[in-house]
């Protein structure tokens, strides 16, 4: 494996890590940087920042299983070796799992698409199964979410974001969402269309199991 100054890393986040908000695990990370001493490059300016991108940011109470974060160092060093300094001083909740060489001219991540499951107790999966069916077929579906910011509603059309929503033969759900310039539909939003929102208010954990990435 060759030395390089641009290297992308995957990583499981789970156990309490996921209570925390992406600026949290952003800050985390950056502790991380420091005690490993590794030489990250950083931004330029009145401010400047780690050069560190994550692939995507995820939702409060959301487990990851391959997500992605690229560094952009001040030295070459192996992936291996900048995976296992991470790996030596990680806060629980972070698992590295591989890590891989750019070329220094790469781009950042751009996920194009990410799938999550979650676990429908036996009880409810008929009805979960017919609705997915329901939803699949038709060719719209307006949710309305609440713009904090602005403190107001907003209504879409959510179909067109949906690539997959159905319940496997295992009892899980499992839905497949379109990541683009224009937005996407949140896992949640997907979850409440059929019926089954409140398994997360009971204790369900949703786990985001793939982060697409364009070529």
């Amino acid at each position: 494996m060759s030395k390089a100054t641009k290297i992308r890393l995957r990583f499981a986040k789970g156990g309490d890590l996921r209570l925390a908000s992406h600026h949290d695990v952003m800050r985390c990370l950056e502790r991380m940087v420091r005690r490993g001493a590794i030489p990250v490059a950083a931004s330029q300016g009145f401010s400047p920042r780690p050069k560190i991108v994550f692939a995507l940011a995820m939702g409060l109470g959301i487990e990851g299983r391959r997500e992605i974060v690229d560094f952009e160092l001040t030295e070459p060093m192996e992936p291996s070796e900048l995976r296992d300094r991470l790996a030596a001083v990680s806060f629980p909740g972070f698992t590295w799992l591989d890590a891989e060489a750019l070329d220094a001219k790469a781009s950042a991540p751009k996920p194009v698409w990410v799938e999550y499951d979650l676990p429908i107790p036996e009880g409810r999966r008929q009805a979960a199964t017919a609705a997915a069916a329901t939803l699949m077929a038709s060719s719209s579906r307006e949710v309305t979410r609440r713009r904090s910011d602005r403190d107001r509603e907003v209504v879409f059309d959510m179909r067109p974001f949906l690539i997959d929503a159905r319940i496997t033969d295992e009892g899980v759900f499992r839905a497949r969402l379109k990541v683009t310039p224009e937005g996407s539909v949140r896992p949640e939003e997907v979850l409440a269309s059929l019926g089954i929102r409140d398994l997360l208010d009971d204790g369900a954990v949703l786990v985001r199991t793939h982060v697409e990435l364009a070529p």
